[in-house]
Order: C-alpha cells, then structure tokens, then sequence
C-alpha cells in the first residue's frame, strides 16, 4: 500500500475520538429520551385519572340539574294552581 492511503496514528486517534463523542451523544440522548417518554407517561396517567374525575363530576352535576328542573316544574306548578303569576322560563 502506499504510505498516502495508511491512516496516520493520529488520525486514528481524531477518528476515535469523533466516533467515541457521537456514540456517547447518541446514547446520552437516548437516555434523556428515555427519561423524558417516563415523565409524559406519568403525566399522562395523572391527567387522564383527572379527566375521569371530571366526567364523573359532569355526570353528578347533569343528573342534579335534571332533578332540580324536575323541581322546578312541579314549584312551578303548584304555584300556577294556588293563582300565583310565575314568569316562564
């Protein structure tokens, strides 16, 4: 081979070292992606227990409309019988 195409020890060495920094980045990187895909887990599993609570609260607060307009119908009602004028809703 000729003298040109050998690599010299500290090309080597350069050729090392970029290849040992970008394995190195790549896996630091895969560790904060790691980390990071862990903590939007844990989020996601807290918002999404905070959704529930909420359509379990939307639920409790429909049924207690209805019954309070069920309520107000009859209050209306009675009112209407014993001769008192209710504006109408």
């Amino acid at each position: 081979m000729n003298e040109a195409y050998q690599p010299q020890p500290w090309w080597a060495a350069v050729v090392g070292g970029i290849l040992f920094t970008i394995r190195w980045l790549i896996g630091f990187g895969a560790s904060n992606a790691r980390s990071t895909i862990a903590s939007q887990r844990e989020d996601l599993a807290r918002l999404n227990a905070r959704v529930d609570k909420l359509e379990q609260r939307e639920e409790e607060n429909l049924h207690l409309i209805e019954e309070l307009r069920q309520q107000n119908a009859l209050l209306r009602d009675l009112l209407w019988r014993s001769g008192i004028a209710v504006p109408q809703a």
